[in-house]
């Protein structure tokens, strides 16, 4: 079966604050939740368990029952600042048909120009 294994992107050198600064409007994600990924197309969904509106460069209102919907080599392509602060995640684990895989995660702060957000009205 095609797993997730370890995914990281490198450290930028832009400072975090100014990144959320320089976002006229946008969403502050500060925790993801699980999700899934169809392997073939790289088409993802992931469940957003902590987030916040940023309004004229200052993180707003939280956000609840989100997901974060797009393509991964797309999102990767629209990533335009990369903090300096890289940080690893917590330890999780990818499952698939009953199987779980232990799985690690680090990056710093990022920002990506366009993603599809659903979920409930604030």
């Amino acid at each position: 079966m095609v797993r997730m294994t370890n995914t990281f992107v490198l450290n930028g050198k832009e400072d975090p604050d100014e990144i959320v600064r320089n976002t006229k409007k946008g969403v502050y994600v500060a925790k993801l939740g699980g999700g899934q990924v169809d392997t073939a197309s790289g088409d993802f969904v992931f469940g957003m368990t902590e987030a916040y509106l940023i309004e004229n460069g200052e993180i707003t209102e939280p956000l609840r029952e989100g997901n974060l919907i797009g393509n991964g080599p797309e999102v990767l392509k629209d990533i335009d600042l990369l903090g300096n602060d890289f940080a690893m995640g917590g330890p999780g684990t990818c499952g698939k048909d009953g199987q779980g895989v232990p799985v690690g995660d680090g990056q710093p702060t990022l920002r990506v120009r366009s993603l599809t957000i659903g979920g409930t009205a604030v």
